[in-house]
């Protein structure tokens, strides 16, 4: 990338320094921030995809803090499939671009082999408001707001290992918006937050870790994992992405009294999966409590450090 991409170089434009969530510019005395996200289908009912891919695609305007204002329908269709299935996956996806309070203002489409779908999203945020992924202290609490192992039932639904009931409620979390762990975010104050998708939870706390100069202690049976995630990964059922992330970031990790194995569904690419975010460890408790006010059950998973590294206890 390098070359490819600028830096940040007024402190205010964002640059790729950091990975930030979003990129953001000075606008209206506050910042404007713009993502983009897509993918091919991940369930079989087209409306509950376009849920997911919209909640997915907003996540990362709440990670930093952000009002989502408009938002455009990216598609990609085969002729030869019904369009009763793309208007599902449009109407999927406008429930939840309303439910955010942002406007729907057009979008595009190509004739594609496999369907995708989701969103290109314009948010705005106060400049004394906006949480980064820098910023995170030595001494912080970290806190994650949803379960992992998404990745991995999703590909169990599609090799037939489980049905879209079986994962019912991993379903329905992922089609939840960020907003209230953004909410909660904004009342208690953070130090830093980033959303955890294709990257795994560890991916994305490698980049929060680096960004912030500190590292961190993960206490395993501490971080909220879905019903036979552990199983199945364990008997090799998981997305191709999770290997990736492991070989990627096997530098950066250390297992403490841990078995590699058991940290599979740390690497695990999630889609609409929750914020990561480290809190001053007075506040870390108030940030649960704030998070259950706004239906979202948040779960204390570790604290971070000055020494740099990921360090995983049981």
């Amino acid at each position: 990338m390098q070359g490819l991409v600028p830096a940040g170089e007024d402190g205010l434009s964002s640059g790729i320094e950091t990975r930030d969530d979003a990129g953001y510019i000075p606008f209206g005395g506050g910042l404007l921030l713009q993502s983009v996200d897509f993918f091919t289908p991940i369930v079989d009912d087209p409306y509950r995809f376009g849920q997911i891919a919209a909640a997915n695609a907003f996540s990362d305007i709440y990670a930093m803090g952000g009002e989502p204002l408009t938002a455009m329908n990216l598609v990609a269709f085969p002729c030869s499939l019904d369009l009763g299935i793309l208007r599902d996956i449009l109407a999927g996806g406008l429930s939840k671009i309303e439910e955010s309070g942002a406007k729907l203002c057009g979008g595009h489409s190509v004739q594609d082999e496999e369907p995708k779908y989701g969103l290109s999203v314009t948010g705005w945020v106060e400049q004394n408001e906006v949480i980064r992924n820098a910023g995170a202290r030595a001494g912080d609490a970290l806190v994650l707001s949803k379960p992992l192992g998404f990745g991995i039932l999703t590909t169990a639904l599609k090799r037939d290992l489980l049905s879209e009931a079986e994962i019912e409620e991993a379903v329905k979390t992922a089609i939840l918006l960020n907003k209230g762990a953004r909410d909660a975010m904004q009342q208690v104050g953070v130090s830093s937050a980033t959303d955890v998708t294709g990257y795994g939870l560890l991916g994305h706390l490698s980049e929060m870790l680096e960004a912030s100069g500190v590292g961190a202690v993960l206490h395993l049976s501490a971080v909220p994992v879905w019903d036979r995630v552990s199983s199945l990964a364990a008997e090799g059922c998981y997305p191709g992405g999770l290997k990736n992330n492991q070989e990627f970031l096997k530098e950066k990790v250390f297992p403490d009294g841990v078995k590699q194995g058991d940290l599979l569904p740390l690497y695990d690419p999630q889609t609409s999966g929750g914020l990561l975010v480290s809190v001053p460890g007075n506040r870390a408790k108030d940030l649960i409590h704030a998070m259950k006010e706004h239906s979202v059950q948040g779960a204390i998973i570790g604290e971070l450090t000055e020494e740099t590294g990921i360090r995983i206890t049981p």
